[in-house]
């Protein structure tokens, strides 16, 4: 017959409650859910519930006398006698413990407690299954491990701060950003982890969320290594069970680079639109140039017959005086829309030059501007497109005048040729060597910061302040300079020492046989008689333009018909077509183009030489690239003598 191991399997009696029956008394022991084991001071086990006898499947009396340690391995290095040890000492102790069972080892959280009954000592161990707990933790750590990475890899700066500000938590970019270690961070307040012009930033609408307890968006500017740095702050609330706030939730983000998009977007807007107005301007100013500098030359032919020296002299200069208001005009066009006549082999003195008067206007009378040229009485040559290079000057000089912030300065500008060259650009950071023509540019100003070498030729990157550059100066240098294989220097001193900075420009020498030295000038010897008496057809919607071709081209023989409506035109040339021996017509006139005009008469398969001359128009390219019948396109003002060569070559080749 089989002991009733729910009593006593020992010589040690079960202690229960004074006055509880004992069936009573063990029926409250085995209901509980956790395990009771009872075991000497020698860990044999003596009597346990039933709850054990469920959870390692065991079988009557298969646990009495068995060994405490047989059953229970403690998780950490303690030995099952150590614990009973300290237990004899303390009273009681407490360990988690892993138990066999048949699905596998089971965690459980053991408290053990000393008991004397007749001077006998026993110990009592409850254990609770701590297994699901342990996994809800570790599962609970896995997720918030998870979500830590997933907050440390989004782009933004993340932080958690009490309504006292005192940090709670913060992802890895914040604490990048402030160069803390999160131990660092929480725990301290604003004030603590920042200076004062971040703490600003950074506490700024937290009253607002804590009263309102709503979301909040503000942005704010702060100086990075002498760089302004645009920030959009979103701030929010946290709230626990009971409805109050614990925690402001800050999200950051840099939106830098928005600024700057949009600052660029800007520029473009505001560059189409004074390209458009230019662009307007140009056709008209042309129109009027080509009059004044066309009746000029018609007068300069006058004086010439006649011998008079004085008036040729008046003739030439309002003549040099035109050809620099149509360089104007072109650099207008040029820096509104990026219109640009093409690389050029060309000598960069006489360019040098040209510019430095142009600039003379935009500098103080209190700084000095000169000009050294050291050429070794060669010429020498560059591929450059000369509006461009201008571009390029009147930038760097521009620079070099707001650098100087003293009352009086000196900027000096130099063109030298240096026959065997080896350096580093600072700007692509290749090395170049070879023969070079240098443009430098030096001031006395306060030089550039070490700090920030590195990035003026970066687009939109500027120290000026706000409206006084958009810090594109330097980064279209770096464009027009390598688009002509040139290369760029920049030495500047310390700015303390106040001694200014020197940026040099290197272009590559290219050979002078590839220039046309003489230009083919038009002479009367060229044409010999032989147009005499052709006529031509003149349409252009301004009167001064046509009054003027029919005086250039009747002074020379020619036979002229003119109109001021292309209509008109198109309907005399189709009724008199035997009789017009060439057309010369504006591009931008009212009703019909001189395009459409020169397709209509394409179309209508006549064949007859035409050139076509605008003031300005956008498609200047497209017209020279079309097979409508377009024989030569000149841009007003044009030159006299150039038109009357090409009038004299498309007659004779279309005889």
């Amino acid at each position: 017959m089989k002991k009733n191991r729910y009593s006593t399997h020992s010589k040690s009696k079960t202690t229960k409650p004074s006055g509880l029956p004992k069936t009573e008394f063990d029926a409250i022991l085995n209901s509980i859910p956790d395990v009771i084991v009872r075991f000497n001071l020698l860990g044999k086990i003596v009597w346990w519930n039933k709850n054990l006898d469920d959870v390692v499947d065991s079988q009557g009396n298969d646990l009495l006398n068995s060994d405490f340690s047989d059953l229970f391995t403690p998780c950490n290095d303690e030995s099952i006698q150590q614990i009973i040890e300290q237990t004899v000492v303390r009273g009681q102790a407490e360990i988690d413990a892993y138990i066999s069972t048949s699905s596998g080892n089971k965690r459980y959280n053991l408290k053990i407690s000393l008991i004397e009954e007749a001077r006998e000592k026993e110990i009592l161990a409850v254990g609770r299954d701590i297994d699901e707990r342990a996994l809800m933790s570790d599962a609970l750590k896995k997720s918030q491990s998870k979500l830590q990475k997933l907050i440390d890899a989004l782009p933004f700066l993340i932080f958690l701060s009490s309504p006292e500000d005192e940090f709670i938590h913060a992802n890895k970019k914040f604490c990048q950003f402030v160069k803390l270690p999160l131990n660092k961070i929480i725990g301290y307040t604003s004030s603590d982890v920042f200076d004062q012009q971040l703490h600003d930033s950074f506490i700024k609408g937290n009253d607002k969320v804590l009263s309102k307890t709503d979301t909040i968006n503000y942005e704010c500017v702060i100086e990075i290594n002498r760089a302004n740095v645009n920030l959009s702050v979103d701030k929010f609330p946290l709230f626990d069970e009971a409805g109050n706030v614990y925690a402001i939730c800050g999200v950051v983000e840099d939106v830098t680079s928005q600024y700057q998009l949009q600052r660029q977007l800007q520029q473009t807007q505001k560059m189409e639109a004074i390209g458009q107005l230019t662009g307007g301007i140009a056709h008209d100013f042309n129109n009027v140039l080509a009059s004044i500098m066309g009746y000029t030359g018609l007068a300069n032919r006058r004086a010439k017959k006649s011998n008079d020296d004085l008036i040729e002299g008046y003739l030439s200069q309002i003549h040099r005086a035109g050809e620099r208001a149509r360089d104007l005009v072109q650099q207008l066009l040029a820096f509104s829309r990026g219109d640009v006549g093409g690389l050029q082999i060309l000598e960069p003195e006489p360019l040098a030059n040209e510019a430095i008067k142009m600039l003379i206007s935009l500098i103080p009378s209190s700084i000095s501007l000169n000009l050294k040229i050291r050429s070794n009485n060669l010429k020498h040559y560059i591929e450059v497109d000369p509006v461009q290079f201008n571009q390029s000057i009147m930038n760097l000089v521009i620079n070099a005048k707001d650098a100087i912030v003293a009352d009086t300065g000196e900027i000096n500008v130099s063109i030298e040729y240096l026959p065997k060259v080896k350096g580093i650009c600072d700007s692509c950071h290749s090395t170049f060597s070879g023969k070079f023509i240098r443009l430098s540019v030096s001031d006395n100003g306060i030089g550039i910061h070490n700090d920030i070498l590195s990035r003026i030729f970066d687009p939109f990157f500027t120290t000026k302040e706000v409206g006084k550059g958009s810090g594109m100066g330097l980064s279209m240098l770096h464009g027009i300079v390598h688009g002509s294989g040139g290369h760029i220097v920049v030495k500047s001193n310390n700015p303390h020492a106040k001694k200014g900075t020197t940026i040099q420009v290197y272009y590559p020498e290219v050979k002078s046989n590839s220039v046309e030295e003489n230009k083919l000038e038009y002479t009367p010897e060229i044409i010999k008689n032989k147009n005499i008496g052709k006529t031509i057809l003149v349409i252009d919607d301004e009167p001064l333009i046509t009054q003027y071709l029919t005086d250039l081209l009747s002074s020379e023989g020619y036979k002229v018909i003119s109109f001021n409506e292309s209509i008109q035109g198109l309907d005399y040339f189709k009724a008199h077509n035997n009789h017009i021996d060439m057309i010369i017509t504006d591009q931008t006139m009212p009703e019909l183009t001189g395009l459409e005009l020169a397709k209509n008469i394409q179309t209508s398969g006549y064949k007859i030489p035409i050139i076509l001359c605008t003031g300005y128009s956008d498609f200047a390219d497209d017209i020279m690239e079309s097979d409508h019948g377009i024989d030569v396109f000149f841009d007003k003002p044009f030159d006299d003598s150039q038109l009357l060569l090409s009038i004299t070559k498309l007659i004779s080749a279309y005889k």
